[in-house]
């Protein structure tokens, strides 16, 4: 007799819901992804609006203007009234999602 997938997953769930020790079934029922390549998980201190647009356009309104063909003050105008559309909130497989500037920042470009 051969079990189907969602067989084996009923199963498996019945055997965990038996364990009393409440940490091993969390790392049974929770398996973090051990894939994740560091390119993304350093983005947020290296990735191109952290170092690029934080670090350095921020900072001198001549080379914003020239890179995004907007004055600060215009990005955050643009900015404010979308913020909320397009904002993103964490959820299990986006724990850190880019922030509306970002968003922004990225379109433009």
């Amino acid at each position: 007799m051969s079990l189907t997938n969602l067989q084996k997953k009923k199963t498996l769930l019945l055997l965990l819901e038996e364990i009393d020790d409440e940490e091993l079934l969390m790392k049974f029922m929770f398996k973090k992804n051990q894939n994740v390549h560091d390119m993304f998980q350093t983005r947020k201190s290296e990735g191109f609006f952290s170092v690029l647009i934080e670090k350095h356009l921020f900072r001198d309104q001549r080379k914003f203007r020239e890179f995004f063909r907007l004055s600060y003050d215009q990005f955050t105008y643009v900015l404010n009234p979308i913020e909320d559309d397009i904002k993103c909130n964490a959820y299990n497989r986006h724990k850190e999602p880019i922030n509306p500037a970002e968003k922004l920042a990225l379109t433009l470009r």
